[in-house]
C-alpha cells in the first residue's frame, strides 16, 4: 500500500508539472509600503521618541541597534549605554512586500554629563559634576593613578605634581543607563586638548617635507637645524622606522649632534594660562644633554643656555633609555609651563649627542591647557 501511494503521488506531481510548464504566470503587482520616521530627544541623554511617518503597511518592526525590538507604532526607547546605534524600521505590506529606513543615533558620554576637577592648593583637586543631562542614581570615581576608587559625590584627591592622569567617572542613571566619562587631570585640575589649534604635524605618523632612500627625511612644519641633518643626503628629524616618527639620532660612527634643534612656533599667540606639553615616545637613549623646551618668542635657546634663559617657560632635562626592564625610563612624560601674558610660544627639543649610540623616536605630541 505504501509503495502504491508513493507511485501515484509521483505521477500526480509529474502530470501537474507537465501541464503547466508552457504557461507563463504574470507576477502579482506588489504595493511596497512607504517607510519613514523621525527621532526626537527625550527627557535625558539616553531617551528618544520615535515618530512613525510610514504609510501603506500592515506591520512594522523597530530594531534599535542594541538587541532591542519593538512593534509599537511610535515607541519610546531608553538606551542602556553610550555609543552609536543603528536604528532600523521595517514596514511590511499586506502582500508581504517590505521597505526599511535606517538612522544612526549617537550618544556621547560628555553630552550626558560633564565633570571638573578644581585646584584646592598643595597638589589637591576637588572633583564635582559640572552639568548633567541625566538623573544620577549612583557614581564611581577612578582617579587614574591606581589608587582606590570613590563613590563620594565630590571627592578631594591629591596628585603628583607635573603629571597627567586619566580620571574616569562611571554613572548609573535612575532609568538604568550606565556610561563612563573620561577627563585628563593634573594636580591643578582638569585640562583640555588644544594641540591642533596651535601646532601642525604632531603625529602619530609624522609627515616628512623631504626624504632620501627608504628611511630618512626632514620632518614637515618643524624647523630642523643643520646639526640634526647629518643622516644620508642631509636628512634628519624624520624616520620611517617605527611608524613615521620624529627623530634625532647619532648612532655608531655617525657624526655627532652639537646643539641640535627641532622646533615649532605656535600658529597663533597662546592665551595666558597654564599648559602641559605631553610626549609619547616610541623609544630613546640619551647619554649626554637632551632637553624638552618651551620658550617665549620665536625660537629655542642653545643647549648651553636652556636652564638660565629668561624666555624659557619650562623644560625637562632627560637621560636614560626606554626598554623592558623594570627600572627603564618612561615612554610618556609631560612638561608643564605657565604663560603670564598672551604671546607666541616655541616648543621642541635641544640636544647634544657626543657619545655614540644616542637617539629618540617620537610617536606623538599633545598640548593641553588647564580648563578653568
Amino acid at each position: 500500500m505504501n509503495k502504491l501511494f508513493i507511485l501515484l503521488l509521483s505521477i500526480v506531481i509529474f502530470t501537474s508539472c507537465s501541464k503547466n510548464k508552457d504557461i507563463e504566470v504574470e507576477p502579482a503587482e506588489q504595493n511596497r509600503p512607504f517607510v519613514d520616521f523621525e527621532v526626537t530627544p527625550g527627557d535625558d541623554a539616553f531617551t528618544f521618541d520615535f515618530k512613525n511617518n510610514s504609510k501603506d503597511y500592515k506591520t512594522i518592526e523597530w530594531r534599535f541597534g542594541d538587541d532591542s525590538v519593538s512593534t509599537e507604532a511610535a515607541p519610546k526607547h531608553i538606551f542602556a549605554t553610550s555609543g552609536t546605534f543603528e536604528v532600523n524600521l521595517k514596514a511590511t505590506a499586506e502582500d508581504g512586500s517590505t521597505a526599511t529606513k535606517v538612522v544612526l543615533v549617537k550618544i556621547i558620554p560628555d553630552s550626558a554629563l560633564n565633570f571638573i576637577a578644581e585646584s584646592q592648593g598643595s597638589n589637591k583637586v576637588k572633583f564635582s559634576v559640572k552639568s548633567a543631562n541625566v538623573t544620577v542614581k549612583s557614581l564611581s570615581w577612578d582617579f587614574g593613578d591606581n589608587s582606590n576608587p570613590s563613590t563620594v559625590e565630590a571627592p578631594i584627591k591629591e596628585y603628583g605634581a607635573g603629571n597627567l592622569y586619566t580620571a574616569k567617572l562611571t554613572v548609573k542613571t535612575e532609568k538604568g543607563s550606565v556610561f563612563t566619562v573620561n577627563k585628563l587631570v593634573t594636580s591643578n585640575g582638569t585640562v583640555k586638548d588644544v594641540t591642533t589649534q596651535y601646532l601642525l604635524n604632531v603625529g602619530p605618523k609624522f609627515i616628512p617635507s623631504a626624504r632620501v632612500g627608504s628611511r630618512w627625511g626632514i620632518v614637515a612644519d618643524w624647523r630642523v637645524n643643520d646639526a640634526v641633518k647629518q643622516r644620508d643626503g642631509g636628512m634628519g628629524g624624520w624616520d620611517e622606522w617605527d611608524g613615521n616618527s620624529m627623530s634625532m639620532e647619532s648612532w655608531g660612527g655617525e657624526p655627532d649632534i652639537i646643539n641640535g634643534k627641532i622646533e615649532q612656533t605656535t600658529l597663533l599667540p597662546l592665551p595666558a594660562g597654564e599648559y602641559f606639553y605631553s610626549l609619547d615616545f616610541v623609544g630613546y637613549q640619551w647619554k649626554n644633554e637632551f632637553y624638552t623646551v618651551i620658550a617665549k618668542g620665536g625660537n629655542l635657546p642653545d643647549v648651553t643656555n636652556v636652564e638660565n634663559n629668561a624666555n624659557v617657560l619650562g623644560f625637562t632635562k632627560s637621560k636614560g633609555s626606554t626598554g623592558d626592564a623594570p627600572d627603564s625610563a618612561p615612554k610618556k612624560f609631560t612638561t608643564g609651563f605657565k604663560l603670564p601674558a598672551d604671546g607666541d610660544v616655541t616648543v621642541g627639543f635641544v640636544a647634544t649627542f657626543i657619545d655614540p649610540d644616542q637617539y629618540f623616536r617620537l610617536r606623538s605630541i599633545k598640548l593641553y591647557q588647564l580648563d578653568k
